[in-house]
């Protein structure tokens, strides 16, 4: 009768040095990577021409132009926040655009819920536009 020698699952092995090695200098490069592509991607969306418009004790417009430089469609994530005369924030608000690629549009963004309601007297003074980018690390 022929002996069969199976294989014992139960043995702990380690993994070996090489393969760690390649593991960990593949994610130094994935993270490196990542932050190469991010940094290019604010750089190819110009957000100009910030305006507020159509002011309300409740609400206000934002209107803004991007300006993608890319060959690339999609949809970004947009950053707004609104600020008042003493440069305190009163409304943020991330918001979704459809962006063409080697286009220049104008979007206009409404804010319908601010942090507090404006006192009188009181005026918003500028907002600000930005990317979107969740951070990771």
């Amino acid at each position: 009768m022929p002996k069969i020698n199976r294989t014992d699952f139960k043995t702990k092995r380690s993994i070996p040095v090489a393969m760690k090695m390649a593991l960990f200098v593949a994610v130094i490069l994935g993270i490196w990577g990542r932050n190469c592509w991010r940094t290019s991607e604010v750089e190819n969306f110009v957000i100009t021409n910030i305006r507020v418009e159509n002011q309300t004790p409740v609400s206000a417009e934002v209107i803004f132009d991007v300006n993608n430089k890319t060959f690339q469609s999609g949809r970004k994530n947009i950053l707004i926040e609104v600020f008042t005369e003493n440069h305190e924030m009163i409304a943020s608000r991330i918001t979704p655009i459809e962006v063409s690629p080697n286009t220049a549009r104008r979007y206009v963004r409404t804010i319908e819920s601010f942090q507090r309601p404006i006192q009188t007297g009181e005026s918003i003074a500028y907002a600000r536009v930005s990317l979107y980018q969740r951070k990771a690390f």
